[in-house]
């Protein structure tokens, strides 16, 4: 699950990193479908690692990603220990990936949520988008749309991803992390 905000408003915005995260490993699985609409997200099913997967994107905004993850969790009768959430992070810098399979919401009102509707036993991928500076107002900054040198940065951490869930799928998701934690991309 990519954690976003819906429409094309927040398209290109820190917040949408877990939105283009998805839809990147969608495009890259090299398998047709398209986004079907059900459950408070844009769902799409592909197989990575001989794993079936249901990539999704909430369409309940960013604060109330929880709605969203339980509603799906129940509907495909999924234990939230299955759940993979890929969110930004405005403390890592920019291009960094964490990767952890348990933890706290760290801040992150999305998070916070899905731990509210789902608890906390759930795989987190965090993408940094920072650093964030203090001045700023915290929502002014992970909506703003971010720059082309930020894109391309941004860009080759989402190469990633495909490699990430596949790692993370076959090996252990501590293998994924040993494999593609990293400071900052390169």
């Amino acid at each position: 699950m990519g954690l976003g905000n819906p429409g094309p408003k927040y398209d290109n915005t820190r917040h949408n990193i877990g939105f283009d995260f998805v839809d990147r490993v969608a495009l890259d699985s090299g398998q047709a479908g398209s986004w079907k609409s059900e459950a408070k997200s844009l769902t799409r099913k592909i197989t990575l690692a001989g794993v079936p997967l249901l990539l999704a994107k909430p369409q309940t905004f960013m604060n109330l990603s929880g709605e969203a993850a339980q509603v799906l969790l129940q509907f495909y009768k999924v234990h939230p220990k299955n759940l993979i959430a890929v969110v930004d992070d405005i403390y890592l810098d920019l291009g960094a990936v964490r990767i952890r399979t348990q933890g706290s919401h760290g801040g992150h009102n999305g998070l916070r949520n899905i731990m509210e509707h789902c608890g906390d036993a759930f795989t987190r991928i965090r993408i940094g988008v920072g650093p964030f500076p203090p001045e700023q107002d915290r929502a002014n900054f992970v909506l703003r749309k971010y720059g082309s040198e930020e894109a391309k940065v941004l860009e080759s951490v989402l190469t990633l991803g495909k490699g990430i869930i596949e790692t993370g799928l076959s090996l252990g998701w501590e293998r994924a992390g040993s494999d593609f934690n990293r400071r900052a991309a390169t």
